[in-house]
């Protein structure tokens, strides 16, 4: 986009209008037109091929490699998460089974519910399994955002959207990366020259910044939009399988 856009201006400059200058005409140049199609067609196509070859890889949610099948769940003003248990299946859901504790709305009488996982504030993934993502929306469109893995869906009320990935680096490998630990330094700088003129007034320091993986809205989706952010904790798959193992299934806690 840089170089392309010093060639315009080069190319405007070079060939501004000029009295003295007289433009040259073709009426007609077959060999010109057939290299401004054909190589025009040639870039594209080679473009458009990538894309979808990349674009079909983020939206493969085929079963195969054992996929982690996770649905998100948009409301105003929070997020929840649910795992597909031990059968790796979500069961069926509906806005219309919301009750009580059930507040994503899964429907209790498919078979494929009882030993489904809901969590709030922060959800896990295992790095180097891939993870397939289910959305949905209880009212208005969210758009479930998480910028550290290059990833975003809409998520849209009555219908189910999906998109997965694999997580290559662990929360705690992540937050020794150079580029990390710089960036960390340089918003605690910021914080803590900011709680200095807080605690001036009487009011509390700030805490420092700890980089964690986020899930946030990027949608403005009404007045507290801010507050639609969670978690993401990625862990090794041996400290992801303790995790699991210690969160109670949604029958267990309907029950």
């Amino acid at each position: 986009q840089f170089i392309t856009q010093i060639l315009i201006f080069f190319f405007a400059f070079k060939y501004r209008g000029n009295i003295d200058r007289k433009a040259t005409f073709f009426a007609d140049s077959h060999k010109l037109e057939i290299i401004w199609t054909s190589v025009p067609a040639i870039v594209l196509t080679i473009l458009v091929l990538y894309g979808i070859y990349t674009w079909n890889t983020v939206m493969d949610v085929s079963n195969q490699n054992d996929p982690l099948y996770i649905e998100i769940y948009a409301k105003q003003f929070q997020w929840e998460a649910r795992y597909a248990g031990e059968d790796n299946t979500l069961g069926e859901s509906n806005v219309r089974f919301i009750k009580g504790i059930n507040t994503m709305g899964v429907d209790m009488s498919d078979k494929n519910s009882a030993d489904d996982i809901t969590v709030l504030r922060e959800f896990h993934i295992p790095k180097g399994r891939k993870v397939v993502f289910q959305f949905r929306s209880q009212d208005v469109l969210h758009s479930a955002y998480m910028p550290h893995f290059r990833a975003q869906m809409n998520c849209v009320p009555g219908m189910k959207t999906y998109y997965g990935f694999t997580p290559s680096q662990t929360t705690a490998e992540m937050r020794k990366n150079q580029d990390v630990i710089d960036k960390v330094e340089g918003i605690n700088k910021i914080r803590a020259a900011k709680s200095k003129e807080l605690v001036a007034q009487g009011e509390d320091a700030l805490e420092p910044y700890v980089f964690d993986y986020l899930l946030l809205c990027n949608k403005i989706c009404g007045s507290s939009h801010y507050n639609m952010q969670m978690k993401i904790v990625v862990d090794e798959p041996a400290d992801y399988d303790k995790w699991i193992k210690s969160q109670k299934t949604l029958a267990s806690k309907i029950n």
